[in-house]
């Protein structure tokens, strides 16, 4: 396992983390592992779009005819729903 070691953190930055750490019951450095594993887990935004982009999921919609279509079934369910 391989050591990190953070400079120059502003101290209002150090107080926060070690709050809510000590609020979650874990060590500051079991807290800031989890935080940077749940950043690095999520995409770029434009790593994002790219991929979205690149698979055609895309779609053009039509929001009018669909919703349209969720009302006409709200309605057609009447009070019974």
């Amino acid at each position: 396992m391989s050591t990190l070691q953070v400079r120059n953190l502003p101290d209002d930055l150090h107080a926060r983390l070690a709050e809510r750490s000590s609020r979650l019951g874990v060590s500051m450095s079991e807290y800031v592992t989890r935080v940077l594993r749940a950043d690095l887990d999520r995409p770029l935004f434009a790593d994002w779009v790219a991929a979205a982009r690149g698979t055609g999921s895309a779609r053009d919609i039509d929001v009018r005819r669909a919703l349209d279509a969720a009302r006409d079934e709200y309605d057609s369910r009447g009070d019974a729903a």
